[in-house]
């Protein structure tokens, strides 16, 4: 790969620096040699007094960037990074990673589908996805969505959420203990949380099996009920643990959950925790969608499943249980996978070429 003629990078947002996407981005352009200055203030901070804020840092930065790049969630703040781009003559890139109105409306029903809120999101996301050279998608799935919101020529380039392979090492399978699937996450409707506990119910009878479901958010309690009413007694919740602990508790299992929602974000993604337990050597079921199948090989290097069949996944889990060799076989190529492509350092290179690609007028 040629050197990259990118040097210094500005992140700007309201955005949590341990969120794995932007922390891989970050990792892997300091691990390419690029500068990075972060410009960061806490997510729910009012925009204004947000932009205050990272005005300041801007100010006391005092150098002039090769790039800005306006990380995940921060829908708001692309205008700030665009005026900023505008006055230095830099490019800017956006890196939603989701759509507000998705988001908001369709997820969190927090506003309905012809409210004011509706509408404003739907904006935000046109706004947002107009004003930058660059836009960032995980997937090409999702590229297409994007560019459904944006002006003709927006130019829309994929780069996969991968995973920090200095958090997320590999380890040995257990060696004792009863079958242990995990999840974790933060319960939002594409996880389908309910799903998994349904599956649970139909396990029960393996008592061998048990289940870890670490986190909690929207959709807890109704999986917490679930789990009460269909007598899911091989589940354990627990609240949500410090990014650091992941691995270890990923290492703890035999197989790992991914998402089994059936909204139509779900066929756009593949998550976080997809690559990180890859990343751990665990293989992985989750649904069966074109995003998953873009990068993975179902039976492969991943267990794909119908999204929302909890009959589908109790089978694919009681399979796994009883085949240690080819679960194990399954870890290691799944690991294979992920280290190849889906590291930091490559999918930074990605980003470079990206924004290298919008100054060669590519």
């Amino acid at each position: 790969m040629a050197r990259s003629r990118t040097r210094v990078i500005t992140v700007i947002g309201g955005y949590d620096e341990w969120y794995p996407r932007s922390r891989v981005l970050v990792t892997g352009l300091r691990q390419n040699g690029v500068r990075v200055i972060e410009m960061r203030t806490r997510p729910k901070r009012h925009t204004l007094s947000r932009w205050v804020r990272l005005l300041g840092q801007y100010a006391r930065a005092g150098e002039r960037c090769d790039a800005i790049l306006v990380p995940e969630f921060c829908h708001k703040d692309v205008l700030l990074g665009a005026a900023i781009g505008a006055f230095q003559g830099t490019t800017v890139v956006f890196d939603p990673l989701v759509s507000k109105y998705e988001t908001k409306v369709v997820d969190r029903a927090d506003a309905g589908l012809y409210s004011t809120g509706a509408y404003t999101s739907r904006a935000i996301d046109r706004l947002s996805l107009s004003l930058p050279e660059l836009v960032l998608a995980d997937t090409e799935t999702h590229a297409a969505h994007f560019r459904s919101f944006a002006v003709p020529g927006q130019r829309v380039r994929v780069v996969p959420v991968g995973y920090d392979d200095s958090l997320f090492r590999p380890a040995p399978p257990p060696a004792d203990g009863p079958f242990r699937v995990l999840f974790y996450g933060s319960y939002v409707p594409l996880h389908g949380a309910v799903t998994i506990v349904r599956a649970a119910a139909v396990l029960c009878g393996a008592t061998n099996m048990q289940f870890e479901m670490i986190g909690g958010g929207q959709t807890f309690d109704a999986a917490k009920c679930a789990a009460s009413d269909l007598c899911a007694d091989n589940i354990t919740f627990t609240p949500r643990v410090a990014p650091e602990e992941l691995p270890l508790r990923i290492a703890r299992a035999h197989v790992c959950l991914g998402i089994f929602g059936t909204s139509a974000k779900v066929r756009r993604v593949v998550p976080n925790k997809v690559y990180q337990c890859m990343g751990v050597g665990r293989p992985v079921v989750t649904a069966d969608t074109p995003a998953m199948r873009e990068y993975f090989t179902g039976d492969d290097n991943v267990v794909l499943v119908p999204s929302g069949n909890a009959d589908a996944l109790a089978e694919a889990l009681a399979r796994l249980a009883d085949d240690a060799p080819g679960r194990d076989e399954m870890g290691r190529r799944a690991l294979r996978a992920v280290q190849k492509r889906f590291v930091p350092r490559v999918l930074a290179g990605e980003l470079l070429a990206a924004i290298e690609g919008v100054g060669a007028g590519g």
